[in-house]
């Protein structure tokens, strides 16, 4: 736990909570019946090496197995990279997820944010440093041209650097130009993935950090022992067999997403165009607050690095939700637009 919270959005008082960006759809059936028929094993260690979650996970993303590194959640993962690499650099390509600056501040790492990918390229990269990118971006859904990632590949493996891709909104996008297995093929390149979102499973944590099996190997050290429970094994093992349930997910947030998109842009907002589950865009001040008088939960972004909004103005991220949710926010910011 953390004794001063998070900014990272979540209020569990709102009655619509869109300040987070989970499936709208739910954990699904196979997943919830998986989680269940692990409880009867809940007085057992779980397997410290996740072998049938790691081939599962391998089978999904058409990656080997031994480059497969579980952990209880995302975020454990980005601070047991960090902690590999304490003292050294991280260039962040912003505005972006603050756990990345964070955790290499906690140690005792370097941080230097940098903005567009084309500056990736003009950096004077060391051998240990390490370049993270968001694909798609948090928090403004943007997914790079194959050009433009494969771009910020070559830059780091010419210096002897690291980009570590954060991938954990990747399974929301549609027609993206890349697999992530393609990235996996430089041996300078560590993606992160999670089912925290895309299988509604926040609450279970779960995620899992792919690259090189040696590197993998070492940083593994800094993850706690018996780090991933036996509930959340079981959990991924079938999230990552239910091809289906992503399938329909990324058809609803599509419609949904742009359902949002017309809605805010009838009542003047211009949000980001975005690949992923949630929106980005300019709104009052006092937006926020007005709509939690109203029972529903946005998420301020002032604390993403180099976002800046106008004058009188801020910035704010919703995530796309089912189509009654939507359709409250909507009817809620046009009473607050009157």
């Amino acid at each position: 736990m953390r004794f001063l919270g998070d900014t990272h959005g979540g209020d569990n008082c709102a009655k619509y909570d869109f300040s987070i960006n989970v499936s709208p759809l739910g954990m699904s059936g196979k997943v919830r019946r998986a989680i269940v028929s692990s409880l009867k094993n809940a007085d057992h260690y779980p397997d410290s090496n996740c072998g049938k979650l790691r081939s599962a996970i391998s089978v999904k993303e058409g990656v080997p197995t031994e480059c497969i590194l579980a952990g209880n959640g995302a975020a454990e993962l980005i601070y047991a990279y960090a902690a590999y690499h304490a003292g050294d650099k991280a260039y962040i390509l912003s505005p972006t997820f603050t756990e990345y600056a964070a955790a290499f501040e906690s140690y005792k790492g370097d941080v230097e944010y940098v903005y567009g990918y084309e500056s990736i390229g003009q950096i004077q990269l060391k051998g240990s440093d390490t370049v993270f990118v968001c694909v798609p971006n948090n928090p403004d859904g943007l997914l790079p041209s194959r050009s433009q990632l494969f771009g910020a590949v070559e830059a780091c493996r010419a210096a002897g650097a690291t980009l570590c891709v954060d991938a954990c909104f990747y399974d929301f996008t549609i027609g993206a130009p890349y697999l992530l297995k393609e990235l996996l093929a430089n041996e300078n390149v560590f993606v992160l993935q999670a089912f925290t979102k895309s299988y509604a499973l926040a609450g279970v944590r779960l995620g899992y950090l792919m690259g090189k099996s040696e590197i993998l190997q070492k940083i593994s050290k800094f993850v706690q022992p018996w780090n991933v429970s036996i509930v959340s094994q079981a959990a991924g093992i079938a999230a990552a067999c239910d091809e289906k349930y992503l399938i329909r997910l990324r058809s609803y947030i599509k419609k949904e997403r742009e359902y949002l998109t017309s809605g805010l842009k009838e009542l003047g907002y211009l949000p980001y165009p975005s690949c992923a589950n949630f929106l980005l865009f300019e709104g009052e001040n006092d937006l926020g607050a007005c709509l939690r008088k109203r029972g529903i939960a946005i998420r301020g972004c002032d604390d993403f690095i180099g976002l800046v909004a106008g004058n009188d103005k801020k910035f704010f991220r919703i995530a796309v939700r089912t189509h009654r949710e939507n359709s409250i926010l909507l009817k809620a910011l046009h009473e607050v637009k009157r």
